[in-house]
């Protein structure tokens, strides 16, 4: 039988905290008890579980370091994190909830809802209850309006999750919130500029297409008109047709009766000469009153002056000589002088006189040395 070895086992001082390593018992007889294998298997587990302390000493100092930053991360982001419980009650709050007037310690204790906006609490409320009641764990991002310390109207944006245990049992309600009320007001402010916008484009759009519905007329109007046009075109070419066929048929008429004129002309002068004029000669030869062979000497002039055509050129060619005129110029063709003329006529000498410097005007004789006679001959 082997027999106990007494080995002399020294504890390390240790300045932990935990009770279990502040209540030893006391080993310092452990020789008698325990034989030299047991002893060495305890002491060896006594260095392990010294060992193990240590790496959990290190791991709590991690873990506090660990909880010290995010702690002091959470108290330094701009937006407000929160927790709340099944009641909707704040537990924490970071410092970031001075964006509403209010500090952390006056949120903690207090109910959410009495800060959100007596208009928007049926819809925040019955979202949270909605959350609670499902008993499932869920994310969610919802906005509604706030009352700040000051009485100032803000809108929060606020991503939530909500927490419950695999037996449904609520844990906590965590989430962050922003102050969104620039974007908000953005948002509404860019709404009412399209509200406006879109007026505009509905005004222009009914502009537009009462233009173009005058647009539209005015085209109608005018294809009515250039139809009409075209359809009186072709009934002026048509007139035009029946004009050109009726002016060659004038045409030819007045051919014919310009033939028929000079025909009938011709006649009268053959008349006149063959059987007007022997005559005359005769009774000039016949009459010894030397008054009427002086009228017989003017019809006989006469005559011959219509059938050399002399009076009709004379009235034509210088537009404008009075009836009277054309006889006492065919009187000083004839080389009769204004005694004659006016005896003949039954007019003043002075009259006569008259009608002459008449027929220069007319003629355009005057202030030119040129013989009325001599001029009024050179006529054919």
């Amino acid at each position: 039988m082997e027999r106990a070895v007494t080995i002399p086992i020294k504890i390390a001082e240790d300045d932990h905290s935990d009770p279990l390593f502040n209540h030893r018992p006391n080993f310092s007889n452990l020789g008698e008890i325990f034989s030299a294998p047991m002893i060495q298997t305890l002491y060896d587990r006594i260095t392990e579980l010294e060992g193990e302390k240590k790496k959990n000493n290190q791991v709590y100092q991690e873990l506090r370091d660990l909880q010290q930053r995010y702690h002091t991360l959470i108290e330094n982001i701009p937006d407000m994190v929160f927790a709340l419980d099944e009641m909707g009650t704040f537990l924490t709050v970071n410092k970031a909830s001075a964006f509403n007037g209010y500090t952390p310690e006056e949120l903690v204790g207090r109910p959410f809802l009495e800060f959100v906006h007596p208009e928007d609490r049926d819809y925040a409320v019955g979202t949270y209850l909605e959350a609670v009641a499902a008993r499932q764990n869920r994310s969610q991002t919802i906005q509604f309006r706030i009352i700040t310390k000051l009485g100032e109207v803000r809108w929060l944006e606020v991503n939530c999750s909500m927490q419950f245990s695999t037996d449904g049992r609520f844990i906590v309600h965590e989430g962050v919130s922003r102050d969104v009320t620039e974007i908000v007001q953005r948002q509404q402010e860019l709404i009412k500029e399209q509200a406006i916008l879109e007026e505009r484009v509905r005004i222009r759009t009914q502009e537009l297409t009462k233009t173009n519905t005058q647009l539209q007329q005015q085209i109608d109007e005018r294809l009515a008109v250039e139809k009409e046009l075209r359809q009186r075109e072709t009934a002026l070419e048509l007139e035009k047709a029946n004009l050109k066929e009726a002016n060659t048929a004038l045409k030819v008429l007045l051919k014919r009766r310009e033939m028929d004129k000079h025909a009938l002309e011709e006649q009268v002068l053959y008349n006149v000469k063959k059987l007007v004029l022997p005559y005359l000669s005769k009774m000039k030869k016949e009459i010894s009153d030397e008054k009427q062979k002086v009228y017989l000497g003017i019809l006989e002039s006469n005559l011959v002056d219509i059938t050399c055509g002399f009076s009709r050129r004379l009235s034509f060619e210088f537009y404008g000589l009075s009836t009277s005129e054309i006889k006492v110029a065919n009187f000083i063709r004839q080389g009769k002088k204004t005694k004659e003329i006016a005896e003949v006529l039954g007019l003043s000498s002075r009259t006569v006189e008259a009608f002459r410097q008449s027929i220069r005007q007319k003629l355009r004789l005057q202030n030119k040395k040129v013989n009325l006679r001599t001029f009024l001959m050179s006529i054919q």
